[in-house]
């Protein structure tokens, strides 16, 4: 319950219309739901990190994107970051890296959850709040 409590309380350093999420894929459903965030969308429509996204899938990611002001894409450290700074390049979103989905090494930021899950969170908050 503390690191929810936690949680709570950094994302209300957020303003609510700011509150958007776009990651490389579908991995923070839960997170989003529970936290308040709408998720814009991903640049993988899928939850495998593995598919490909089609031309019109992503032309309509950089437009919501744009329309939302959306100021970052998350993405993980296994993504290739090509796709990711082509969108970033159309949005003028920044690409910021984060865990979620896999831990870090005992040395990284996220060894563990409840280090990955502070370490994903104070990410998107330095990244949203403005």
């Amino acid at each position: 319950m503390a690191l929810d409590g936690w949680i709570k309380e950094e994302v209300e350093k957020i303003p609510p219309e700011r509150r958007l999420l776009v990651t490389d894929h579908f991995a923070l459903g839960y997170f989003a739901a529970r936290y308040g965030f709408r998720e814009v969308g991903a640049l993988v429509p899928s939850e495998s990190s593995l598919a490909e996204p089609s031309a019109l899938e992503l032309a309509e990611l950089v437009r919501e994107m744009r329309a939302l002001k959306v100021p970052a894409i998350f993405v993980s450290p296994t993504f290739n970051p090509a796709l990711a700074e082509r969108v970033a390049a159309e949005t003028g979103a920044k690409v910021v890296t984060v865990y979620f989905g896999t831990l870090s090494g005992p040395d990284g930021p996220a060894p563990d959850y409840l280090s990955l899950m502070r370490a994903l969170t104070t990410r998107i908050v330095e990244a949203l709040k403005g």
